[in-house]
């Protein structure tokens, strides 16, 4: 496969995955980054950077909706552009070292982030809690999956369109917890019976506010309503200082809803919503259950690999 036609398949990879979360797409584009890097047939080192960088900005533009993307493969560039900027007469060998190895290691720090949470998670829930989510999360779906040994129960939508809840609903099967299945259209009725809910996201705004699968901001308003803590468990490569107002809310191909062709009927299948910081108990990060205080203040420092 050339050069063109491999990029081109990974960014429409990305751009057709409806289901996976952020960080999952976040890897399969710091995987694309590695390949590539390691296959492209360009030859002179400053055309091999310029290459590189221009695919890294086409993955970041296919889901603008989504912080971590664009977050992760900044430092990606940052690393890979600062080798060069120090030594301008970097070998090709070098970059290519530089490249792959970056890849490999945000992956690693993103995978350990995801430990952490986890682990912030499992010690504030209580034993034979009901959990409630929304959408798919590979960091739910990674504390589900250790909360399965204190004896807990869940609740979890279809999130249509797309239903993925579907393939949360095998997930647990599989770890063995108590589920209960429902549409999104009955988080009102089944949001008092659960403990807590716990949702991913796909970034956090500069306020707080939080872009993720439309239907968080209803999950919210209804746990809301009926008292029940609502929580964020996101890495702060997902944190963003754009605002709700800045914000891309991707809309998908109204196909997705299964709507005959109607007279004066417009179908719209906008994939994410906000929901405001007041609705948000906490947000659990690599670093613990954070106040919206804290969390502003974190995103106002520089970052560094450290943070992650």
């Amino acid at each position: 496969m050339e050069n063109n036609q491999f990029k081109q398949a990974c960014l429409e990879k990305i751009i057709a995955d409806h289901q996976s979360g952020s960080a999952k797409i976040a890897f399969v584009a710091l995987q694309a980054l590695a390949d590539y890097s390691q296959r492209s047939v360009v030859t002179e080192p400053a055309t091999y950077l310029k290459d590189l960088n221009s695919f890294a900005l086409e993955l970041q533009q296919t889901r603008p909706s989504m912080a971590m993307l664009t977050n992760i493969i900044d430092a990606w560039r940052q690393e890979v552009n600062k080798n060069e900027n120090k030594n301008p007469q970097s070998n090709l060998m070098t970059l290519k070292q530089v490249a792959l190895g970056k890849a490999n290691d945000l992956m690693m720090q993103s995978s350990q982030a995801n430990d952490r949470i986890v682990q912030h998670v499992c010690e504030l829930i209580a034993d034979k809690s009901v959990v409630l989510t929304h959408s798919i999360s590979s960091t739910i779906i990674n504390c589900f999956t250790k909360l399965a040994t204190k004896n807990i129960s869940a609740i979890i939508t279809e999130s249509r369109p797309g239903n993925e809840g579907l393939l949360v609903a095998k997930m647990l099967s599989k770890s063995g917890i108590e589920t209960q299945y429902i549409t999104d259209a009955q988080l009102g009725l089944f949001m008092p019976k659960a403990d807590v809910v716990l949702l991913g996201a796909d970034s956090i705004l500069a306020d707080g506010s939080v872009v993720n699968k439309a239907g968080t901001y209803l999950t919210a308003l209804a746990a809301h309503d009926v008292g029940i803590p609502f929580y964020i468990c996101a890495e702060n490569f997902k944190q963003s200082r754009k605002s709700s107002e800045t914000i891309h809310l991707e809309e998908m191909d109204t196909a997705e809803i299964n709507l005959p062709v109607l007279p004066h009927i417009v179908p719209r299948n906008i994939y994410f919503d906000v929901t405001p910081a007041r609705l948000i108990s906490g947000w659990i990060n690599e670093h613990g259950v954070q106040t919206l205080t804290i969390l502003q203040i974190g995103l106002t420092k520089p970052t560094t690999d450290k943070d992650y």
